[in-house]
């Protein structure tokens, strides 16, 4: 079975269905790419485990970038916020979801993570 692309954005997917979704996600997670979007929207499958995805360079690399521009990640979603902040000069919130399990807690940890570096 030829392997099928996958999208880092649920919304470039060509056929959009939940079979499609399902699998683009299932996809992505075999290869450990926990974190996918739905346009400004990220979804996170938690890993159960520790990736080597939330270092210094990390935080770097994610310092001052679009949204899409590079593989998603929740410092991706905590620089876009931070930046909005600053230029806006407003508040912005940042809304985390989930069941009982999901990782929001570990999630919050790395976006504050990220803010304060």
């Amino acid at each position: 079975q030829p392997q099928q692309k996958d999208y880092d954005d649920l919304c470039g997917l060509p056929d959009l269905n939940e079979k499609t979704l399902l699998e683009n996600l299932r996809n992505r997670f075999k290869q450990e790419k926990i974190y996918t979007y739905v346009g400004s929207i990220l979804i996170v499958i938690n890993p159960f485990r520790f990736l080597p995805i939330y270092n210094p360079k990390y935080v770097k690399m994610y310092d001052n970038h679009q949204l899409g521009k590079l593989e998603p990640h929740i410092y991706a979603v905590a620089d876009v916020a931070y930046h909005a902040m600053l230029q806006r000069k407003k508040n912005q919130c940042i809304v985390i979801s989930g069941e009982s399990g999901s990782g929001k807690t570990q999630s919050t940890n790395f976006l504050i993570h990220h803010l304060t570096a």
